[in-house]
C-alpha cells in the first residue's frame, strides 16, 4: 500500500530462489533479505574458502538467488596476515 504516494516500507516485491526481495525504506531500492558475508574470504584462517569456492558462492548467491546485499569491509579478511592483508576480501570480489 502506498503511503502518501510512496511505496510501503518492507514491502515484499519479489521472491527469488526462496529469498524475499524487500523495499528498503519508502524508496525504490530493493534489497535481498539474505546477505552474503565476506569476513573469512581470502583470510589466513585454516578453513577459509579457496578463491574458486568464493567465486562459486558469489555466482550462486547473486546470479541464481538474487542476493544483492554483500557485506564487505576494508578490514576483511579476519584473520589477516602478511600474505593475506586487510582488504584482500574486497580485492577477491573485484
Amino acid at each position: 500500500k502506498p503511503t502518501r504516494g510512496r511505496p510501503e516500507t518492507n514491502e515484499v516485491v519479489d521472491v527469488v530462489d526462496g529469498i524475499r526481495q524487500k523495499r528498503l525504506g519508502g524508496g525504490e531500492i530493493i534489497v535481498s533479505e539474505v546477505a552474503l558475508g565476506l569476513q573469512r574470504w581470502a583470510s589466513a584462517d585454516f578453513n577459509a574458502p579457496s578463491v574458486e569456492q568464493c567465486h562459486a558462492m558469489l555466482d550462486r548467491a547473486i546470479l541464481k538467488s538474487g542476493v544483492n546485499l554483500v557485506d564487505t569491509a576494508e578490514q576483511y579478511p579476519i584473520p589477516s596476515d602478511a600474505k593475506r592483508p586487510e582488504g584482500s576480501s574486497e580485492t577477491l570480489v573485484g
